[in-house]
């Protein structure tokens, strides 16, 4: 055994050691932290997931694997913990803060596993997702059926092409009250999502959710972006926390944060959800 085969398999060792501790981290963080609500909320997007036989063949995985690494693709359409998952924090977000009208984007939807799980949850609301790839044939059909009253567009666009963003913005008729980043996780492709889609098309009321904070450089970024923002909106909060994305307990807690001028500890307060590790960030 060479010495690249042995430290593939002490990796993947280490990897899997860590996922059983965090598993059980989380068992005793949420063991005593039940609210109705929140529950109601799982259970409703575990039930849709479930729904699906795949969200991505492997014969349209080997013709584009939309970002998706291949350990990730081998758990992509297993069953998933009740644990929170980031689709399931944007859903309770919509409910306590954005009922009356739901403009939002997406930036980096890969195979559509998230946001067909919010078009799922929403009403009347505008969907739109931005992805560097053309969409995925395999849930196309599902992306843009019709339910819920929810309108649904779908622009193939890169992050840092000034072509396609300057198209994206010309093609919009409102703004955007949520936005969830979860592209190109390096420094500079997250602040040109932010200063050329949608710093100029945030809503009076707004939520910008980050995905993998993880990456180097990227919580300095959104705390530069914290800044460019507090010259127009106060106040400005930033919040940081850990959840699984949509794959959920195969793979590590996600670093996620928040940049926000809603109150949004209160409406955790009140409705008695917790979140691991969740911290305001100075």
């Amino acid at each position: 055994m060479n010495i690249e085969n042995i430290k593939y398999k002490f990796t993947k060792l280490y990897r899997l050691i860590n996922l059983q501790f965090q598993n059980i981290r989380l068992s005793l963080f949420y063991k005593k932290k039940k609210n109705l609500l929140f529950e109601n909320i799982v259970k409703q997007n575990r039930e849709y997931l479930n729904s699906f036989d795949y969200f991505l063949s492997y014969e349209n995985y080997l013709n584009n694997d939309y970002g998706i690494q291949e350990r990730i693709y081998k758990d992509l359409n297993k069953p998933i913990k009740n644990y929170p998952t980031y689709s399931d924090l944007i859903c309770f977000f919509y409910i306590n803060h954005f009922t009356n009208k739901f403009n939002y984007l997406e930036i980096g939807c890969s195979v559509l596993k998230n946001v067909l799980q919010i078009k799922n949850f929403v009403n009347n609301s505008n969907i739109v997702s931005y992805d560097i790839n053309e969409i995925n044939p395999d849930l196309k059909d599902k992306y843009f059926e019709k339910i819920n009253d929810n309108n649904l567009v779908y622009f193939k666009g890169d992050v840092l092409k000034k072509e396609d963003y300057t198209n994206f913005k010309n093609d919009l008729n409102h703004k955007f009250n949520f936005i969830f980043s979860d592209a190109l996780h390096e420094p500079h492709a997250v602040y040109s999502e932010f200063e050329n889609i949608y710093k100029d098309i945030l809503d009076d009321e707004f939520i910008i959710y980050y995905d993998d904070l993880d990456f180097p450089g990227l919580k300095d970024t959104v705390r530069e972006i914290k800044e460019r923002l507090s010259e127009s909106y106060e106040p400005l909060n930033f919040y940081t926390f850990k959840v699984y994305g949509w794959i959920g307990q195969y793979e590590a807690l996600h670093l996620n944060g928040i940049l926000t001028n809603l109150d949004i500890e209160k409406s955790l307060l009140e409705k008695d959800i917790k979140i691991y590790n969740f911290k305001k960030i100075h």
